[in-house]
């Protein structure tokens, strides 16, 4: 392995006497700070029927505290010129709350009172989850948006990740505000939750901040377990095809599942994916599928690494009369990486890809904070991004090869079409057997 990539200041990590995980960074580049509250459960903790539940109750915790009204806590905010934001996502819900470092005390105190004092009001809960409800259902019209929000329950049926994060139209009418009342008794609690501060704040100043405003928090329950298995049930292989016969083009969406982030292969997986699908205009997919064949303007792949294995997924779109064809070249390209994982030039382009876009991510106290909550929530060592790039370096052509031979199943693609039956579906069953999805 190359040397360490030593030119960031050391992460450090303080465990508080409750659990609490306070990780953090001094960024003295600018006068700002990054705190951000990630609790490690989201919206794969949803109830069954409640998608997204998570991602809910991180807005719900924006709009009010016990002691301020929505209005009240945004002058507060923008008193400071800071930012506030939140969102639910895969394996945590966070907060996180910016401004100037000389702010750092204040911000504390205001975040440690979102958290730790919410009053989840009624009036803007409802509010929420109706405008919510509305843009999800305006999404709809947008057949990309029916492909991704139909592919997940498809392939993952009712295991924790079947669902989008941010929910349904239908998942939305039935929830309530005790639901997330409930979500944040049982998931969110301080053994499971880490702070994370990025910016011009001494480690020392930081440290006892946090001790002040989040030493004396306790949950009355024992944290949930994480969902960390994969999924016992999952789509069968072939062609799901769903009729939209308004429709010129066919939104394809081809996948199977993938490791979870812990898997010991992840940077020659990385590497793999990209010389695949990930590379734009440099993947295999993109040349063959666009530059050669025309068969569309845009073509990816994705592995969606998480605590629990998650989905690898290609994403596409193709007039409806060769949507057959396809999906057959995809087949045929994954099977050409799967069995040679690329040529020693196309490694090297991915490595310099990398290589040179690392830094790129590190400039900021956000784009810091987004590395650390990583590496907080997957465990991956404080040392992580010292050694990403020597890691990525010392990915050579046999172990490229070995993870893709491991993780590349082209035959056993659950893929699913959205497009105009009519004009596809005679094709598609030349080439496998096509399930007709119900409509709506």
């Amino acid at each position: 392995m190359a040397p360490r990539d030593d030119f960031l200041p050391e992460i450090y990590a303080h465990t508080l006497a409750n659990g609490l995980r306070l990780v953090g960074l001094e960024y003295s580049r600018t006068p700002w700070v990054n705190i951000t509250f990630m609790a490690k459960r989201g919206a794969e903790a949803d109830p069954a029927g409640k998608g997204g539940t998570a991602d809910c109750l991180a807005e719900c915790l924006t709009v009010g505290t016990q002691h301020r009204d929505q209005l009240a806590l945004a002058l507060a905010v923008e008193g400071r010129g800071a930012m506030l934001q939140a969102h639910g996502s895969w394996d945590h819900t966070t907060i996180t709350l910016e401004g100037l470092a000389e702010d750092f005390p204040e911000l504390m105190a205001l975040l440690a009172e979102i958290v730790l004092e919410p009053g989840f009001p009624e009036e803007e809960f409802l509010l929420l989850r109706e405008r919510r409800r509305a843009e999800l259902q305006h999404a709809l019209d947008d057949p990309r948006e029916v492909a991704n929000r139909t592919y997940l329950p498809l392939f993952f049926g009712d295991s924790p990740y079947g669902h989008p994060v941010d929910g349904s139209p239908e998942s939305l009418a039935g929830l309530q505000l005790e639901d997330l009342r409930s979500f944040f008794q049982t998931q969110v609690h301080p053994q499971e939750c880490s702070l994370v501060i990025v910016g011009m704040v001494p480690q020392a100043q930081a440290l006892a901040t946090t001790q002040q405003f989040w030493s004396t928090w306790r949950s009355p329950l024992a944290p949930a377990p994480a969902f960390q298995d994969a999924p016992q049930t999952l789509a069968q292989p072939g062609i799901y095809l769903l009729d939209r016969p308004d429709l010129t083009q066919s939104e394809i969406r081809c996948g199977h599942l993938g490791p979870p982030r812990s898997t010991p292969d992840f940077f020659a997986l990385r590497l793999v994916n990209y010389i695949l699908g990930g590379g734009g205009f440099s993947s295999r997919l993109m040349m063959r599928i666009r530059a050669e064949k025309g068969l569309t303007y845009g073509i990816r792949s994705q592995f969606h690494c998480r605590r629990a294995p998650g989905p690898f997924i290609i994403s596409t779109f193709t007039p409806a009369e060769h949507t057959a064809t396809m999906i057959q070249e995809i087949k045929n390209v994954m099977t050409e990486v799967k069995e040679t994982a690329g040529t020693a030039a196309e490694l090297a382009d991915a490595q310099s890809y990398y290589v040179g876009s690392f830094p790129l991510g590190l400039e900021t106290p956000g784009g810091l904070a987004q590395q650390i909550k990583n590496i907080e929530l997957y465990n991956l060592g404080l040392d992580y991004l010292s050694l990403y790039r020597p890691r990525i370096l010392a990915v050579d052509q046999s172990a490229a090869q070995a993870a893709a031979q491991k993780y590349l199943y082209p035959e056993e693609l659950v893929i699913l079409v959205v497009g105009p039956a009519a004009r596809c579906r005679l094709e598609l069953e030349k080439i496998g057997r096509v399930t007709l999805l119900p409509a709506g």
